[in-house]
């Protein structure tokens, strides 16, 4: 059980990385939007935006199921201690 609950932890790592890389793109995005006048440079800079929200969505949706996989093993693992 331990080297699940490893296994997850690594996943959680690693899907809290992409969060965090997603997150700084969007930083660039939202300043580069802010800068910039021009209108079709601004619509292009919404459509990279709408991408990499829903790319958030995926990751933090990915990110609340792992969670719950770890807090499932964790309970097992409670449960196995107990008896």
């Amino acid at each position: 059980m331990a080297e699940n609950l490893d296994k997850v932890n690594e996943e959680l790592k690693e899907t809290d990385r992409k969060i965090d890389n997603v997150s700084k793109k969007w930083t660039i995005l939202k300043h580069e939007y802010r800068s910039s006048k021009d209108p079709t440079l601004r619509t292009e800079i919404k459509k990279k935006w709408d991408k990499l929200q829903k790319d958030m969505e995926r990751l933090e949706k990915e990110r609340r199921e792992i969670i719950e996989k770890k807090n499932d093993i964790e309970l097992k693992n409670r449960w196995k201690g107990w008896k």
